[in-house]
């Protein structure tokens, strides 16, 4: 795969999308969310998602001006419909709508209903986490996890979030699903005749994958405590915004794309300064981070907290950047003419 410059695939993803209807500043969060994905490695979540949100887009399935309106007389909590937008519109405008709030009021929440697919969930937290305060953000998806024990697929996915500020930039960023694995990564294994490991997914009768069979679904995380986070999720996402559970959601990447999909979300902002001076928190959070990564490793790797992995891949596809495949660079044809080689790289496509 050749490697683009991040800027020039923001400026080419902001273009298209500007031609496809959407305005600058949605365009802008469109282009923000995938790239910053893809930097830091999640590239199921990054730039290979923007052919399905044109898919979208051009289908009628998520609309291309939205209106976003906001119910409710609480000060601090609200129910933000999104109107159908792209997930990843919908998801920007609500979290700067909550860190406002919560800016005002200590804390706040909002409920996100008639959405779609927002991508990577930290994405959001993390710009409470750049506000100075706590973001805390959760979503439902279409059911790919069965129940512990169970057979027919009830949960999604489901992933939630959390940031934290920390000093110099450094802070706590946690985004986990809620199912053992990731489907794609079951669907890759069986593509290449590779094993799948036991506990990670189940035959269409419901045994271990492992076993042998036809792909059924996910296993959740950690059996009946990933299932209960499953749950939870739905309550806070699908029940307070009264969307659809679940088991009742149409698939991201599969017809019909002229159909919303009402996937909800939720997110909370939280402002340090409400309770601890927030000199205080930072120093005090980054002393944690260090006891973890300080701490004595039992191999040879050191010990590392959330948000590492994906901080060390950014430093590194920042100066050599993004892999791109064949198919995502032909999404963005006529959009990344403009170009030079990169005379210490000369796979990276520079501006």
């Amino acid at each position: 795969m050749r490697r683009y410059d991040a800027e020039v695939v923001h400026a080419a993803m902001v273009a298209l999308m500007r031609d496809r209807g959407l305005s600058a500043a949605h365009a802008a969060d469109v282009a923000d969310a995938l790239v910053d994905a893809s930097l830091r490695g999640i590239d199921t979540h990054g730039v290979r998602l923007l052919d399905f949100y044109l898919k979208e887009i051009e289908g009628g399935r998520a609309k291309k001006q939205p209106s976003f309106r906001i119910h409710g007389d609480y000060p601090a909590a609200a129910l933000f419909d999104a109107d159908d937008a792209l997930g990843v519109v919908a998801g920007a405008a609500a979290m700067r709508e909550v860190i406002g709030r919560a800016r005002k009021a200590g804390i706040a929440a909002l409920a996100v209903s008639r959405s779609n697919h927002f991508g990577r969930a930290d994405y959001f937290a993390r710009m409470a986490a750049a506000a100075g305060q706590i973001g805390l953000v959760f979503s439902n998806s279409d059911a790919l996890v069965v129940p512990f024990g169970g057979v027919v697929p009830l949960n999604g996915t489901n992933p939630l979030a959390m940031a934290a500020p920390g000093l110099d930039d450094d802070g706590f960023y946690l985004d986990m699903a809620t199912s053992q694995t990731a489907y794609s990564r079951v669907l890759l294994a069986l593509r290449h005749g590779l094993p799948v490991e036991p506990g990670l997914a189940t035959n269409r009768e419901g045994q271990d994958l492992s076993h042998g069979g036809d792909l059924g679904a996910l296993q959740p995380l950690g059996g009946i405590k990933g299932q209960g986070l499953g749950m939870m999720i739905q309550i806070l996402c699908a029940l307070l915004s009264n969307m659809p559970f679940d088991a009742e959601l149409s698939n991201l990447y599969r017809e019909p794309y002229d159909t919303p999909r009402q996937i909800s979300h939720f997110m909370v902002a939280i402002e340090v300064a409400a309770f601890v001076d927030p000199a205080v928190f930072r120093a005090r959070l980054s002393e944690l981070l260090a006891q973890f990564r300080q701490s004595q490793p039992a191999g040879a790797a050191p010990v590392r907290v959330p948000g590492d992995p994906e901080r060390e891949v950014e430093a590194d596809r920042r100066r050599t950047g993004i892999p791109l495949a064949e198919e995502d660079v032909a999404v963005l044809s006529g959009y990344l003419a403009v170009e030079r080689v990169a005379a210490d790289h000369p796979d990276v496509a520079m501006t």
